[in-house]
């Protein structure tokens, strides 16, 4: 990234790497940079700004090719996507700037100041060391010990009210926690249980709801996942969702880690991580509450549809008497399931086979998954037209009932 840095020193711009990068050069661990935090100084409100439009308007080197770029000009950041010949490199690009949060949970009130300052607005102090650009140039500006806490193997928040102005910072340890290894530091915790008691907040603020389905999708993205899950529990961020969740079901991660193989198995539009991050919401202790809270995280639609669906199929399921199905073929549960909506969404069926589910209906939720729902006639509607059925009523009944047929054949 010389060129970079060549260009900002150019224009009177000062580089500064933050975050992930600075924190495996301190583990030692030589990996590519594929994502870069800069922190930019320089004359004027929104030095980041400017050197967006800088490269924007620059010949870049051979081997680079610019495919994206955009700026926030309230925040004063900014994003390259940039192709190089080691692959794809994200630089988010942050002006040295301070922040202010009005009210818990809001977005951040931003005035410029220079690197010390940014540093100092920072969640974890592992988050609040810089090196400044080129390397080797300055020492390592690490003014709240991180490397320490990093060696130590210890999370430590900046401030009193770091989880206070944004509680989302919580999942984001979680994730650190996870995939470095690291245990709370003890004035952390305490903050953590200070912070829930007083949760949740009257007049819960948009943004605050966002950023904490943000870092529940980033969570799931992690190859160490399963051990966030189990760190959502230790360290009580399952409380942000709703209050009072202290505890998930036994092997959680493990139904967690089948929902998201064989859901995107059985319908390739569903991806791992997003069935992953639908099925922790499914395992909130009151689902009465459910529905409510997806609307309040802001997922996705067709989230919420399946977590809508999924629970009218329990229902339906959960009146059931062992009495009533038990006389039932394959057929039967066949048609029941997919005239309650599981043929057009049929992870619904795989959501309902949760830790805590009803034994008495896994076994013909898995055939249908695995088997009767992939059972067609064995005769076309083209062929019983040929053998003289007319279209119309009759022949959907005819095929039907050779649908029928063919599943309890195979049963």
């Amino acid at each position: 990234m010389d060129w970079l840095v060549a260009v900002a020193m150019a224009h009177g711009l000062h580089l500064s790497v933050v975050g992930g990068a600075v924190r495996d050069r301190l583990l030692g661990k030589n990996t590519p940079d594929k994502d870069l935090d800069l922190v930019v100084e320089g004359e004027g409100s929104w030095p980041a700004i400017q050197l967006l439009e800088l490269i924007e308007n620059q010949e870049l080197p051979e081997g680079f090719q610019l495919k994206q770029s955009q700026s926030f000009e309230a925040f004063g950041t900014a994003q390259l996507h940039l192709q190089t010949p080691a692959g794809r490199l994200l630089c988010d690009l942050s002006s040295a700037r301070s922040e202010r949060y009005a009210f818990p949970g809001a977005h951040p009130e931003v005035q410029p100041t220079d690197l010390a300052g940014d540093l100092k607005r920072r969640d974890f102090s592992i988050n609040a060391i810089a090196e400044q650009l080129p390397l080797g140039s300055s020492p390592l500006l690490d003014p709240f010990d991180g490397e320490a806490d990093l060696n130590a193997g210890q999370l430590k928040l900046l401030h009193p009210l770091s989880l206070a102005d944004d509680p989302s910072r919580l999942l984001r340890g979680v994730r650190y926690g996870a995939r470095m290894g690291l245990q709370l530091a003890p004035e952390t915790r305490a903050q953590i249980e200070s912070t829930l008691a007083a949760w949740p907040w009257p007049d819960d603020a948009p943004a605050r709801a966002s950023r904490l389905r943000m870092e529940l999708e980033l969570l799931f993205s992690e190859d160490c996942w399963r051990q966030a899950v189990r760190l959502l529990e230790a360290w009580r961020a399952l409380e942000l969702m709703q209050r009072g969740w202290t505890a998930l079901p036994q092997r959680s991660d493990v139904w967690l880690q089948r929902l998201g193989q064989w859901g995107h198995a059985i319908d390739p539009n569903w991806s791992s991580e997003e069935l992953r991050l639908v099925g922790l919401l499914w395992l909130v202790p009151h689902q009465n509450n459910l529905l409510a809270i997806a609307e309040r995280l802001q997922l996705a639609h067709r989230h919420q549809q399946l977590l809508s669906r999924s629970l009218e199929l329990q229902s339906w399921l959960q009146s059931l008497s062992p009495e009533t199905t038990d006389p039932w073929k394959a057929s039967d549960w066949t048609i029941a399931l997919e005239e309650r909506g599981a043929k057009a969404e049929p992870v619904t069926a795989l959501m309902l086979l949760g830790p805590n589910h009803n034994q008495h209906h896994t076994r013909p939720l898995l055939r249908w998954l695995m088997r009767w729902r992939l059972i067609e006639s064995p005769i076309s509607a083209k062929e019983l037209m040929n053998q003289g059925l007319p279209a119309g009523p009759a022949l959907g009944h005819r095929l039907k009932e050779l649908r029928v047929e063919a599943i309890n054949q195979h049963a």
